[in-house]
């Protein structure tokens, strides 16, 4: 195997392993969402630092932690001001993502 194919090997292993991360950090937010104040409204900013802190708490610092993070923000799907949706609701979104099913 050439230095190139090794190389191309290694990313490919390690954006499988970020993607799989992702899918982790994305079903602990669901449970989460869904048994804690599953009624309150969803924000952007919930999304974004309860993303970040699965992936630390998962994963611990370093570059695999920023990668399931990055990898969980692009797959998380995005929270709008001006379409209100509850956690439950959202928790609901990600489960969708995570049986595979496009919302």
């Amino acid at each position: 195997m050439t230095a190139r194919q090794q190389a191309e090997e290694g990313l490919r292993r390690a954006q499988a392993q970020a993607h799989g991360d992702a899918l982790a950090i994305l079903d602990a937010l669901a449970d989460r969402y869904r048994r804690v104040r599953h009624a309150s409204p969803m924000t952007a900013g919930s999304r974004q630092a309860r993303i970040c802190t699965v992936s630390v708490d998962l994963y611990g610092w370093g570059p695999r932690a920023e990668a399931a993070e990055q990898a969980a923000l692009r797959l998380a799907p995005p929270v709008h001001p001006d379409a209100p949706i509850t956690r439950g609701e959202y928790a609901v979104k990600l489960h969708t993502i995570l049986s595979g099913r496009a919302l």
